[in-house]
């Protein structure tokens, strides 16, 4: 009897064989709904050891670096932090998670130098699984190649299959099981899709009853993502390393996402790498004047861009909320001169805010 491996790798090459077409969409849909579930059972199997692994989060974002062996990650970390993880011009010099801090911008980022991802890591080759668990919990994936950028494609199906989607967002869709009825499927009329599809690919995750939302429009992969039930969304950039070497530029714009060109060698574009990832990260700089008037420029408060003055009271103080009166908001990025607003106000970059509280 075939193992769920031996059922995996038939799906696969099957899915390689098969040109996407028109004629072929809905059988290829079916065949990755097959193997996102025997993924599913496979792992369930083996369960998810993350020994020697466990990186506390620190700073106020964390970022990852992901990438082949030898395309100098490691490198990397050492010309934007203090920290010196090893590095050696062979494959598999990084064996540990080595995290550096990137002060920049008042923001303290945290960076994790990965061992290098190899083929089949979501299977655990590499111990894979285990590196691809710290990428689940980071807020940025940078995906490092160097100039060659052979196997980009390849990480990131490695990152797919274990559940992280890159540079896009969670689609509207919900799925509510019930007891009888089959399937029902509640949508605009103006979303296309094919209803037989989406009854087949539920029927694989042993769905035969529910009603189903979509709200917006969808491919199948979503539908697939949603049910598999462990898919994180995060945003990737892209690095390309040793630009120091002779190469041409032709293979980097075929890379589905922003990236630059950068040589941790000789410190090329280091700064705007800094720059690159910390507007990736969305984040937002909050300034905290003090009761004596002063505000402290040194350090900020760093939050999440859409934050509001509810997230600065929280981080305050938990009974900030309960004696809160109200806030006192200025900056460089307001036409406006000071406001006073509520809890529910949106905060923009570098705004300085004074909190007034009952107490």
């Amino acid at each position: 009897m075939p193992t769920i491996q031996d059922r995996i790798k038939s799906i696969e090459e099957e899915l390689q064989k098969t040109e996407y077409n028109k004629a072929t969409e809905k059988h290829i849909g079916l065949l990755k709904a097959k193997l996102s579930k025997l993924t599913l059972e496979m792992e369930s199997q083996k369960g998810g050891s993350t020994s020697g692994f466990a990186i506390p989060k620190s700073g106020d974002a964390t970022v990852a670096l992901v990438g082949f062996p030898n395309v100098g990650k490691s490198s990397l970390l050492n010309a934007m932090t203090s920290q010196e993880s090893e590095v050696g011009n062979f494959a598999f010099t990084t064996l540990k998670v080595v995290p550096g801090i990137l002060n920049y911008k008042g923001a303290q980022i945290q960076i994790l130098d990965l061992p290098g991802i190899v083929e089949n890591a979501s299977r655990g080759a590499g111990r894979g699984r285990e590196v691809l668990s710290i990428v689940r919990g980071a807020d940025l994936v940078v995906i490092v190649t160097d100039v060659e950028t052979k196997g980009v494609e390849k990480i990131i199906r490695e990152l797919h299959n274990s559940g992280i989607v890159l540079n896009e967002k969670k689609k509207s869709i919900e799925v509510k099981k019930t007891n009888i009825g089959g399937m029902r499927l509640h949508k605009p009329k103006w979303i296309d899709i094919d209803e037989e599809q989406v009854r087949l690919i539920l029927k694989e995750f042993k769905i035969v009853s529910a009603d189903v939302y979509i709200r917006e429009p969808i491919r199948m992969e979503d539908l697939i993502d949603y049910l598999k039930g462990n898919v994180v969304y995060l945003p990737a950039i892209f690095i390309v390393n040793k630009v120091d070497l002779p190469h041409t530029t032709d293979n980097m714009e075929q890379l589905p996402g922003r990236y630059i060109q950068v040589s941790a060698k000789t410190g090329r574009n280091i700064p705007e790498l800094k720059d690159l990832i910390f507007d990736s990260l969305d984040l937002i700089r909050v300034y905290m004047r003090k009761k004596s008037g002063e505000v402290d420029m040194e350090r900020p408060m760093v939050l999440r861009n859409g934050s509001k003055v509810r997230d600065v009271a929280r981080k305050i103080s938990r009974n900030m909320i309960s004696t809160y009166r109200y806030a006192i908001i200025s900056g460089p990025n307001r036409k406006q001169g000071e406001l006073r607003v509520g809890l529910d106000y949106d905060l923009l970059d570098e705004d300085v805010i004074t909190i007034i509280s009952r107490n």
